[in-house]
């Protein structure tokens, strides 16, 4: 009857209770990975792929990075049997960091063996997308898959800025040596100049109409800065319109099993396209001439012009658009959010964010710009995992160098116009982002769509 006692008895079960809950979270975690390798073994993958997922996630938020490492291992393995390279590679090399950072450097040596024979594995290919801001490379593997089923895996991208679409001689100077670099890359990858795809994006091809410079010169002066670096590239660069861009990033960006039910939007710095699969299952895309980088806009605007708000309207007024659940978003302001907002997810394929997240930037991105960056920085500094903290750093650092306040502005008031125009509190939609590779989405979708056809010629 010693109240005291009682106590004691209360706090120890208290602390067994709490302590068992602690050690099940990671057991159950561990037996889902396991769970999910022995699917993987029995060829069940799709059971496999989800056990696998949710015991990652789970032994991420225990933080047990040995675990985490078994986890991105099983599910390199999965997607390997699954012939999907691009997955396979990408959990390969982050089983590799996390035990090089154990400091298990037989494990280590055994994953970069399982991502070296997939990487050695199919033909290369090399884009490089010039567009209004920056010349952007992508070199991506084919491997043939089951059934003739050919599968892409983006090996190495790259951006140097160039602002281009000023059309002045600092622009096209700015241009040439991004050309230079990136096809010096390309040559010491011993790349084959008939799979070296090159364009111009479509906010190119705009302000070259709009400020009536020939399209003929441009390609042709860049032909020769080519031809300087590659001798055997021939091949005209081509600008591509506004339509054929869109059909290129929804290839480039949309996740296959989404394909149907999805549109993609593209905010460039000079317009804005788009599209999706229609009933029939064709694409249709769609185009407005202006981007986050040029909108008639004062400082003083709160919001959208009435001439820009009723082109918007589009969004809402085009079943085709309205009825998708799910949007895939791209482009320079998008990405500038997820950096500033959702620092911590920086390692992320995709990035989920919704109607409030972007009126809360626009907010934001609308009051002083310090306290925007102070707030992102806030954010950055609570990140516990080194790998996580060092690239939400660089993404930061990066957003800065790339957009002025007053351009974040004025594309934080595009962004939030067009969700404004696409939400519909009765229709649940799913907003995402793609934080790996998008800035190379189309020239991936130009490369994959060049190789189908090569391909499809071969085989007729």
């Amino acid at each position: 009857n010693n109240p005291s006692m009682k106590n004691i008895i209360v706090l120890l079960i208290i602390l067994v209770t709490l302590t068992a809950k602690s050690f099940a979270q990671p057991i159950r975690a561990i037996r889902q990975i396991k769970v999910g390798n022995t699917y993987r073994e029995t060829a069940q993958f799709k059971e496999a792929e989800l056990a696998l997922l949710s015991g990652l996630n789970s032994i991420r938020q225990q933080k047990d990075k040995y675990w985490e490492a078994v986890a991105c291992e099983n599910l390199g393995l999965l997607y390997r049997d699954m012939e999907d390279s691009l997955r396979a590679i990408r959990f390969f090399d982050s089983a590799t960091y996390i035990y090089e950072r154990l400091g298990l450097t037989g494990s280590k040596t055994a994953m970069l063996q399982l991502a070296q024979g997939i990487r050695k594995t199919g033909e290369q290919f090399a884009g490089i997308d010039i567009g209004s801001t920056g010349v952007k490379l992508s070199i991506i593997q084919v491997n043939l898959g089951r059934e003739g089923r050919y599968i892409y895996n983006i090996i190495k991208d790259s951006a140097i800025n160039a602002n281009f679409a000023d059309l002045n001689s600092s622009s096209f100077e700015a241009a040439k040596n991004a050309i230079i670099s990136l096809l010096t890359v390309i040559k010491q990858k011993n790349i084959p100049p008939s799979h070296i795809f090159i364009a111009f994006s479509s906010g190119v091809l705009q302000e070259a109409i709009n400020r009536k410079v020939s399209t003929d010169s441009i390609s042709n002066i860049f032909g020769q800065v080519a031809q300087s670096v590659i001798s055997d590239f021939k091949t005209r660069i081509n600008f591509l319109n506004p339509d054929l861009e869109a059909k290129y990033v929804n290839i480039g960006v949309v996740l296959p099993k989404y394909k149907e039910r999805s549109v993609s939007i593209d905010i460039g710095g000079g317009n804005t396209k788009g599209g999706y699969y229609n009933n029939t299952g064709n694409f249709e895309s769609f185009s407005l001439p202006f981007g986050s980088r040029f909108l008639t806009m004062t400082p003083q605007d709160t919001t959208l012009p009435e001439k820009l708000r009723s082109e918007l309207t589009m969004f809402n007024q085009r079943p085709g658009i309205q009825n998708k659940r799910e949007v895939f978003f791209l482009g320079g302001i998008v990405w500038a959010m997820i950096n500033l907002l959702y620092p911590e997810k920086s390692l992320s394929d995709y990035v989920e964010f919704t109607y409030f997240d972007v009126m809360n930037f626009k907010r934001l991105a609308s009051a002083d710009y310090l306290n925007l960056i102070s707030y992102a920085t806030e954010k950055v500094n609570k990140i516990t995992d080194i790998e996580t903290a060092g690239t939400a750093q660089r993404n930061l650092i990066a957003t800065q160098n790339t957009f002025t306040a007053e351009n974040l502005r004025r594309g934080a008031i595009l962004l939030a116009g067009i969700v404004n125009e696409l939400h519909i509190p009765t229709l649940k939609k799913r907003y995402y982002f793609l934080s790996k590779g998008s800035h190379i989405a189309w020239v991936t979708g130009y490369i994959v769509s060049n190789i189908s056809e090569k391909y499809k010629n071969a085989k007729e």
